[in-house]
């Protein structure tokens, strides 16, 4: 794994704040992410984690600060722009194209690299037709990875609900990132998918060399997985470090139990 010390940051934060009218939603938000990281975003619901999320892929433009993404500054660059330079994500909300198969749901994502325009997808000549096999190839091998070949042909909203969290993680994948955001990927898993999921997002950082950021509520599978936590609570960063000093650091515990509460 890269190291801070000896190398640029893949992501680097800095200060990054947005109001929306009167209310300040984020607050001078800082983080630096090494190529290989896998770091949490937690914090209590409504602490703004989403929002840094929005921020972080160009849905929402920041009030104050940067967004430098290997030495760039992505602030203020539409949303495709952060796509084509290699940072995908998924949704708290899962947004599958819920009539299409899995694989349409893959091929999708493949579109920003596919390269050629509407008229010559009407007239197929030869090289288009390459093109379309050898993406169709890609796809199939993407879903093979992740154990979801025998779903290839299912339309998405006959999914069971762990299998279509584990597609939309795939769909992000199928854009070739660099740096993938994971938003509450565990959300309405039960203990036996979240076991998986937690293997799951360990082998895909190490199989596709990226590095991820998630948001999650479930503290076992942040602290399981990840090697290093941000916590945010009213907008505010209140505590940064390995998961065993979050685990333990009276801010957090009141952020989560308030006072008097005691750690689990």
């Amino acid at each position: 794994m890269a190291s801070q010390e000896t190398s640029s940051p893949l992501l680097e934060v800095r200060h990054l704040s947005i109001a929306f009218g009167g209310l300040r939603a984020v607050t001078d938000f800082n983080i630096s992410l090494a190529e290989g990281d896998l770091a949490g975003l937690i914090g209590p619901n409504g602490a703004g984690k989403t929002t840094v999320f929005n921020m972080l892929t160009g849905i929402y433009e920041p009030t104050e600060g940067e967004i430098l993404f290997g030495g760039e500054n992505l602030v203020g660059k539409p949303t495709h722009a952060y796509t084509t330079r290699g940072i995908a994500r998924t949704f708290q909300n899962i947004r599958l194209f819920k009539n299409l198969s899995a694989l349409d749901n893959i091929k999708i994502a493949c579109h920003p690299r596919i390269g050629y325009g509407l008229l010559p997808a009407f007239l197929r000549p030869k090289g288009v037709v390459e093109t379309e096999r050898q993406v169709e190839e890609e796809c199939l091998f993407l879903l093979e990875k992740l154990d979801l070949l025998p779903f290839a042909d299912t339309l998405a909203k006959n999914l069971p609900y762990g299998i279509q969290r584990r597609l939309e993680i795939a769909r992000a994948l199928a854009t070739s990132p660099k740096l993938l955001f994971l938003d509450e990927p565990a959300a309405g898993m039960n203990p036996q998918e979240v076991d998986v999921l937690a293997d799951s997002i360990a082998w895909i950082r190490k199989e596709f060399q990226v590095t991820i950021l998630l948001i999650e509520h479930h503290m076992q599978l942040v602290m399981e997985i990840c090697n290093r936590i941000s916590v945010l609570n009213f907008g505010v960063t209140i505590a940064e470090g390995k998961p065993e000093a979050i685990r333990n650091d009276p801010k957090v515990i009141e952020a989560y139990l308030g006072k008097g509460g005691a750690a689990a």
